[in-house]
């Protein structure tokens, strides 16, 4: 009885030695209230809020810093990479602007030719309001060939 003991707490303790290397990381932090806390998955789900631990060496990694190329440069620069973008960026808008304008005017050039057409046609045509046709197709050319 004592040796079978023995044997199921040995195959237990071999059970679960793997379990505890299995962890790779935990993740440390400071409470609010001021206590660490210890977890597998990092506060908020923010690396950058927690420090590693790695459990085989027990060593602890902090927290990674900031962007350092966000920091560096002067103010000049920075204000000059914001002035290149917004510079870009309306270049694109005034690109966008004169294929509108000229779409537009093509509109209109087509919207002329079709007045006229109708005009043209409501001249020769054997109906009843001709005169009617006539005066609106001559609004028309009005609008759109000025």
């Amino acid at each position: 009885m004592h040796i079978t003991r023995t044997v199921c707490t040995a195959v237990l303790a071999c059970l679960l030695l793997p379990a505890q290397f299995s962890a790779a990381q935990v993740y440390t932090w400071k409470n609010k209230n001021g206590s660490t806390s210890y977890s597998d998955v990092p506060q908020n789900l923010k690396v950058s809020n927690a420090s590693t631990v790695n459990v085989r060496t027990r060593t602890v990694t902090p927290p990674p810093a900031p962007q350092a190329a966000e920091g560096e440069g002067s103010l000049a620069d920075k204000q000059k990479q914001l002035n290149d973008a917004i510079s870009q960026e309306n270049k694109k808008i005034e690109e966008q602007n004169k294929k509108i304008e000229e779409q537009n005017r093509q509109q209109k050039e087509d919207n002329c030719k079709t007045a006229r057409l109708n005009r043209q046609f409501a001249e020769t045509a054997r109906v009843a309001n001709r005169d009617e046709f006539i005066k609106r197709y001559d609004a028309d050319i009005g609008k759109f060939c000025n």
